[in-house]
């Protein structure tokens, strides 16, 4: 399989020509002023992640090639923009001056390496225009013209306003995306620092909000809250396709099995195809249509593999750095172990301690990905041992350390044995096999083969994966959360780079005699099918679409931000799409109550109970609004239908807003 292409980049000390460092210089020229024409102002947060990370990848010591540097600078340099926003947000607050401070702080830590690339930006230009005009990039340009239309047209439709108010395009933007809203809120108008949850404020924002962050700081730019999330979102999902690919090139030394395996992961899915196919069968092509809900999650089939587009990639921001982050860094060891000629001095070191810093900031923003990185990380030095894995290991422990026991504080430990994961839940009893079947399909035994198969992927690449199995076999028989399905936050890695020998295995088959072709498309079939469906599904027009608050909300919330104190406390209904805390950035008594149990917050019980009781009225009202510091009180649609008494704060408050069927009282 090596010999299917030639990964070695262009050298840092060959001469570049004047047309390779036109095509350089053009290429980011070119993507700058796309994104400033899209995006304007918010562009220059975008446009300074590319290219800061871009420089900070030379300074890996590897010779990278250009689109590398373009996708996983992307990446990176999101990941150094956003810490150093971070630092200084929580000095001097999130405004205009952080943002473009921590953009200048990021350059800064970026010009060493644009020092380096003066001497090889040109002949890595060469060496793209070279391989492109060989075609050799082919499954790249595929795979981008498939993934980039669907993202930017799901995207683009993700919040729209109008007479009704605000209206939510996908099932993702109008129940995850409100948790988000609210914490990016919370940073741009609550002034939230040192973060804590605005949902249940006195407990450590312990979610992976680096994301909700990014999105933050694009709003002094001139971005609104909601657009926010949908560029910060865009730019990493544009990338996520490019970096997997890159990666997969890398570890299994296949571009066609690199390609297919982003599809194996994307449209991964289980047999509900085969329920599709049976009323195709017996009704026609009109069964397309009619049928309803997703073919990878059906509870009463006990199909709980969603497919990984609508269960992480949309809803769960986070996971966009998560999933690049620890493909890049597992891409950049595995150069740096399988190098032919091992550099003298620093030189040898470099790649470590670029991809140990990486992986060190990695737990903020997501703190699984860390957690897979730096055990596999283990795994590599205990079959490779060389004295460079301490500059791996020290700055990812060192930096690492401090916030993964940030993101550990305050929630209830919850990890209990429960056997086979969730084949015996909600009143079934399947048969573990048959569970595991029925809902990734194939994919477990073309991962088995795929790591089996001798000579299928490079020397040594399957010892080095295998460890990726125990994210598949310890989550079958420990829950580590409060709620068993987030389990699959550790069998969403396992997916993701067992996919890697899985696509070099469908590579290998589409390239051999007709027979083992076929053998080849129907595994296609299997793995793809379901998952496909369930994703195009999200291109139809309104076909999840709900309204996420009316104008009477989005006039409330505005001037909540316009008029009240950003550390005030407001007593509301806990909903999730309440909009003072999810658009006016204000933190509130308690929240929704699933996302905090799914935190383990210990007291949302408590305070959930005791915010229903001062809502309608109870005689204790006065003495509770005091325990917890409420400012003001919000009658509106979800707190009348809640119960809450709005005589009561007629009598008790004094009125400080009222329009749209919203009512402020300033509590006395």
């Amino acid at each position: 399989m090596a010999a299917d292409l030639d990964l070695t980049a262009a050298r840092p000390d060959a001469p570049a020509s004047d047309a390779g460092r036109r095509v350089g210089l053009a290429l980011l020229g070119l993507g700058a002023l796309v994104v400033l024409a899209l995006t304007g102002w918010a562009a220059v947060a975008l446009v300074g992640c590319v290219v800061v990370g871009a420089g900070l990848t030379y300074l890996s010591g590897l010779p990278l090639t250009l689109e590398e540097r373009l996708a996983y600078g992307t990446v990176v340099g999101a990941v150094a923009v956003t810490a150093a926003v971070f630092v200084l947000a929580s000095a001097i607050g999130l405004s205009l001056v952080s943002v473009l401070g921590g953009l200048a702080v990021a350059a800064a830590a970026s010009a060493p390496g644009w020092r380096l690339a003066r001497g090889r930006l040109g002949s890595e230009a060469d060496d793209l225009v070279a391989r492109w005009r060989r075609r050799e990039p082919w499954p790249l340009w595929a795979l981008l013209a498939v993934c980039w239309p669907f993202t930017l047209t799901v995207l683009a439709r993700t919040y729209q306003y109008g007479a009704q108010g605000l209206i939510a395009g996908g099932a993702w933007s109008y129940a995850d995306w409100a948790a988000h809203l609210t914490y990016a809120g919370s940073f741009v108008f609550g002034h939230n620092f040192p973060p804590q949850f605005p949902v249940d404020p006195g407990h450590a924002l312990t979610y992976p909000f680096m994301i909700d962050l990014l999105a933050a700081a694009l709003v002094p730019l001139g971005a609104s809250l909601t657009s926010s999330l949908v560029l910060t979102s865009g730019l990493l999902a544009l990338a996520f396709p490019a970096v997997m690919y890159l990666a997969g090139v890398r570890l299994v030394a296949s571009r066609l099995g690199a390609a297919l395996a982003v599809l194996v992961f994307t449209l991964s899915g289980g047999l509900g195809f085969v329920l599709l196919l049976r009323d195709v069968r017996g009704s026609g092509l009109g069964a397309l249509q009619r049928y309803s809900g997703l073919l990878t999650q059906n509870g009463d089939l006990n199909y709980q593999w969603l497919n990984p587009v609508l269960a992480w990639l949309l809803p769960q921001r986070s996971v966009l750095f998560g999933f690049s982050l620890a493909l890049l860094v597992l891409a950049i060891l595995w150069m740096a172990l399988r190098r032919a000629e091992q550099p003298a001095g620093a030189a040898r070191w470099m790649p470590f301690a670029f991809a140990g810093t990486v992986a060190g900031l990695s737990p903020l923003f997501h703190l699984h990905a860390y957690g897979t990185i730096v055990a596999l990380a283990a795994f590599w030095a205990l079959l490779s041992r060389r004295r460079e894995w301490a500059a791996f290991f020290g700055p990812a422990l060192v930096l690492g350390a401090p916030a993964v026991a940030w993101m550990l504080r305050g929630g209830a430990a919850s990890v209990h044995l429960q056997v086979w994961w969730l084949a015996d839940s909600g009143g079934h009893h399947d048969n573990p096999v048959w569970f595991w079947l029925e809902n990734t399909s194939l994919l477990v035994p073309a991962m088995a083969v795929a790591f089996l198969w001798r000579g299928l992927l490079p020397a040594g690449v399957a010892l080095h994966l295998a460890p990726i199995w125990l994210w598949f076999i310890v989550p079958n028989f420990f829950v580590f959360q409060p709620w068993d399905w987030d389990n699959t936050k550790f069998f969403a890695y396992w997916a993701l780079i067992g996919a890697l020998p899985v696509g070099a295995l469908l590579a290998s088959l589409l390239r051999s005699t007709l027979d083992t072709r076929l053998v080849g498309y129907v595994l296609c079939v299997f793995l793809l099918l379901s998952g496909a469906v369930d994703v195009v599904r999200t291109l139809q027009p309104n076909a999840m679409s709900a309204q996420f608050t009316d104008a009477g909300g989005l006039q409330a919330a505005a001037w909540v931000r316009d008029h009240t104190d950003p550390h005030a406390t407001f007593l509301v209904a806990p909903a999730h799409n309440e909009p003072v805390p999810t658009l006016g950035g204000r933190r509130i008594v308690v929240g929704y109550g699933g996302w905090l149990w799914a935190y383990g917050l210990a007291d949302w019980a408590q305070k959930s109970g005791d915010a229903d009781r001062m809502l309608k009225g109870d005689p204790a009202t006065p003495a509770l609004l005091k325990r917890y510091g409420v400012d003001y009180v919000v009658i509106g649609p979800q707190e009348l239908a809640a119960g809450a008494s709005q005589a009561y704060f007629q009598t008790t408050a004094h009125v400080v807003y009222s329009s749209g069927g919203y009512t402020i009282y300033r509590v006395r």
